[in-house]
C-alpha cells in the first residue's frame, strides 16, 4: 500500500480514471492507482482539488494535516468518531471488563518498558555512561514490579517514572554524539514528527481490521487523539521513532546539510520521510514471527490484540523485540531507497 505525502504546495494532484496523479511545473512525479494509496499525509497550507477530496471520501483513505516542518497536528479530513467499524460491539463490551483492561495495561506496558531497555541496551557498545546504567537497572526493577500494581493508574505511574529516567538516558546520548546546533535545534521537533507518523500508520492499519481507534485500554480518549493507536504507539516509541531519530540528527552532525532557512527546512523533512519508510522496512525479530519487517510487526500486533478482544486467545501478548542476530543492536542504520510510494523531492 502507498503512504501519499505531500510536502510542496505548488505540487499539482489530480484523479485520472482510476488513479491519483501528481505533477511538479508540468511534470508527473507520482501516480498510482487509488485503491492503492492507504492514507495521505499534507504539511503546511496545501489545498486538496475537490475530484480529489471526493475520491479520499469514497474510498475512506485516512488523511492527516500537520504543520510545513511536521512539528505540529493541525486534523484530519475524515471524522474518525463517527465510524462504525465491524468490532465496535466487542470494544464497548471489553471497555466494561476491567480484569481485561488490567492484562492489557499491564501488558503493554511491559512491553513498552522491555524495547526501552533493548533500545538503550543496544547503543551500549557505541556508548555507556551513568544515566543509561541506571536507566537500565531501574527499567528492569520495574518491569519486574508491574504485576504488583493493582489498578491500570497505578500503572500509568510505573509508565511515567520509567519513561523520566529513559528519556534522560536517550538524552545523554544525544549529548555524547555532540550534534550540531542546527541538529539540536531539530531533535524536539523531528521526535514529534516521528511519533506522529507512526501513531497515523497505526492508526490506518486499525482501520483495515475495523478496529475503532477511541477505544484505549493504556491511554485517556479524553486526553489524546485516537487513544487505541497511542496504545501500541507506546510499544513501537523507542525502536522506531527514538532509534531513528538519534541516527538520524548522529549522520546529519556529521554532514554538510544542505540549502538554508526555508528551503533548507522543507529538504529536512523530505530526508527524514525517506529515512522513516526505510526504518518501517527494517526487518527486526519478533517474538512469535521470527524475521519480519517493522511494519509487518504492527498488523502482527494489531491483530493479536484482536484475537484478544474476541477471546480467540486468553492474553494479549506484547511486542517484545530482541536484538538481531546479524546486527549488534537495533539502532542498525538503514539506507534509504526512493521510494516509490511518497511523494518527496529532493
Amino acid at each position: 500500500m502507498t503512504t501519499f505525502y505531500l510536502t510542496q504546495e505548488n505540487v499539482e494532484i489530480e484523479v485520472t480514471r482510476d488513479s491519483f496523479k501528481a505533477s511538479l511545473q508540468n511534470q508527473q512525479v507520482f501516480r498510482s492507482r487509488i485503491s492503492n494509496v492507504s492514507q495521505f499525509i499534507i504539511f503546511g497550507n496545501i489545498r486538496l482539488p475537490k475530484e480529489v477530496i471526493k475520491a479520499i471520501y469514497s474510498y475512506k483513505i485516512p488523511t492527516l494535516y500537520l504543520s510545513t516542518q511536521g512539528y505540529g497536528y493541525v486534523g484530519r479530513l475524515e471524522n474518525p468518531s463517527n465510524s462504525r467499524p465491524k468490532y465496535l460491539t466487542q470494544q464497548r463490551k471489553r471497555a466494561r471488563d476491567v480484569k481485561f483492561i488490567l492484562a492489557t495495561v499491564e501488558s503493554m506496558i511491559w512491553a513498552k518498558l522491555h524495547n526501552q531497555h533493548t533500545f538503550l541496551q543496544g547503543w551500549t557498545q557505541y556508548h555507556f555512561n551513568y544515566a543509561i546504567e541506571r536507566a537500565l537497572e531501574y527499567l528492569t526493577l520495574l518491569m519486574d514490579n508491574l504485576s504488583l500494581a493493582s489498578s491500570v493508574e497505578e500503572l500509568r505511574e510505573y509508565s511515567e517514572e520509567a519513561d523520566n529516567v529513559y528519556r534522560y538516558a536517550f538524552a545523554s546520548l544525544l549529548e555524547f554524539y555532540k550534534p550540531c546546533e542546527r541538529a539540536v535545534k531539530e531533535v524536539s521537533t523531528l521526535l514529534n514528527l516521528g511519533t506522529r507518523l507512526l501513531h497515523q500508520y497505526i492508526y490506518t492499519i486499525l482501520n483495515t481490521v475495523e478496529l475503532h481507534p477511541d477505544y484505549g485500554v493504556l491511554h485517556h480518549d479524553i486526553h489524546h487523539e485516537l487513544p487505541l493507536a497511542w496504545d501500541f504507539t507506546a510499544e513501537f516509541q523507542a525502536p522506531i521513532v527514538d532509534d531513528l531519530v538519534l541516527n538520524f540528527v548522529r549522520n546529519l552532525a556529521s554532514s554538510n546539510g544542505n540549502g538554508n532557512g526555508k528551503k533548507r527546512s522543507l529538504t529536512l523533512l523530505q530526508n527524514f520521510l525517506y529515512h522513516w519508510e526505510a526504518k518501517l522496512r527494517t526487518s527486526v525479530l519478533h517474538p512469535y514471527a521470527g524475521e519480519v519487517s517493522y511494519r509487518q510487526c504492527i498488523d502482527l500486533q494489531v491483530r493479536e490484540y484482536l484475537a484478544c478482544l474476541l477471546g480467540d486467545i486468553t492474553y494479549y501478548r506484547p511486542l517484545a523485540l530482541k536484538l538481531h542476530p546479524n546486527h549488534s543492536q537495533l539502532a542498525n542504520i538503514v539506507e534509504p531507497q526512493k521510494a516509490a510510494l511518497t511523494l518527496v523531492k529532493q
